[in-house]
């Protein structure tokens, strides 16, 4: 009969799970909101397609540059600007207070983390300071004027207007059908959509994260460091599976992708240090390499994709799978190399 879990992962694995589900809360109200200002535009946008195909009808040429110097069209185009800049104030503020909520959870998960890593018999208080307040600010700060999030949330909204424009006055002059028209104008509006969804998720773990390593730096006569724990399943990205189990001191923050599940599991002192008198535990958790290789072909192929061919071939040793990669606004993060990069241009291509 296997040993059973360890407490330090079953709360690690549940954490991880109850983070998702608060950043799933927050990406729910921000769809809401975004389908909301959907609906408001619609109406604008089958009037302006009647009175564009009446003109049609009429032998009056129309060009895309005629059609977005209608005024009815500068109208719906200045809609749809308020609208963009009204969901980035939402954005903002939606990703802020779940930035907040996160660092607090982080700072009681670290606590449960530390706790659950000694016996649970074992007569040792352990005094947990907590992380100053400023320093709490200061992290929730990635959201402020001028800072890179704040930034990219505007960024993408502008992107996403603009492009609803030209798609709009594009396809109304090439006479594209109704369900077409509405097709590519909302995929073009909803651009703004996918990216703050993407820069939500990714900032309240980032938060949580660092709430995480901070309250471990806090309480550095109980931490030594941090163990990067990822999730064992088969959307886990390949550099994460190879990187589970990597070791990291209180000065690192993890460097994981954008919208990354990796987890932070502490590394304490050992019992006699602390003055616990009883040996060790010698469980050893199973590493994501060591569960992928049990995994069959089907979801092995699922998570390498072109990879899978050239590996099975032998041409490249699944620790070579992840890259460091630098971004002057996010840092390091970490990805997996490709093909061309594993195998050379002659096999990736082969491999494709």
């Amino acid at each position: 009969m296997p040993d059973p879990t360890p407490l330090i992962l079953e709360l690690s694995n549940q954490y991880r799970r109850q983070l998702l589900a608060r950043e799933r809360r927050a990406a729910t109200a921000m769809v809401r909101y975004y389908g909301t200002a959907w609906q408001r535009l619609q109406g604008d946008i089958r009037t302006l397609q009647s009175e564009i195909d009446e003109q049609r009808a009429a032998g009056v040429e129309l060009s895309a540059g005629r059609i977005f110097r209608l005024e009815r069209t500068q109208t719906i185009q200045a809609q749809v600007e308020r609208e963009m800049g009204a969901f980035a104030e939402f954005a903002d503020s939606t990703i802020s207070a779940g930035q907040r909520e996160a660092i607090a959870a982080g700072q009681r998960n670290a606590h449960d983390l530390v706790q659950a890593a000694f016996p649970r018999d074992a007569e040792i208080a352990i005094s947990f300071a907590r992380m100053p307040r400023e320093a709490v600010e200061q992290m929730v700060g990635f959201l402020q004027d001028g800072s890179p999030l704040r930034d990219l949330l505007i960024e993408a909204v502008k992107e996403s207007a603009d492009a609803f424009g030209e798609t709009l006055a594009t396809g109304l002059a090439a006479g594209w059908n109704p369900r077409k028209l509405a097709r590519e104008i909302r995929a073009q509006f909803g651009m703004g959509l996918t990216r703050a969804l993407r820069i939500s998720r990714t900032e309240q773990l980032r938060a949580y994260r660092e709430a995480t390593r901070n309250t471990y730096k806090e309480n550095s006569h109980v931490v030594k460091g941090w163990e990067r724990h990822a999730a064992a399943d088969d959307r886990t990205c390949m550099a994460c599976v190879m990187l589970d189990g990597k070791r990291y001191g209180l000065d690192e923050s993890m460097d994981d992708h954008v919208q990354g599940r990796c987890a932070m599991l502490p590394i304490t002192a050992s019992y006699r240090e602390l003055g616990i008198d009883v040996d060790e535990p010698d469980f050893q958790r199973e590493m994501a390499s060591d569960w992928f290789q049990r995994q069959d072909e089907a979801t092995q192929r699922q998570m390498m994709g072109k990879l899978y061919d050239p590996w099975k071939a032998g041409e490249f040793k699944l620790e070579d799978i992840p890259k460091q990669v630098r971004s002057d606004v996010w840092g390091n993060s970490w990805v997996p190399k490709s093909a061309k990069e594993l195998v050379g241009n002659g096999k990736a291509q082969a491999a494709r």
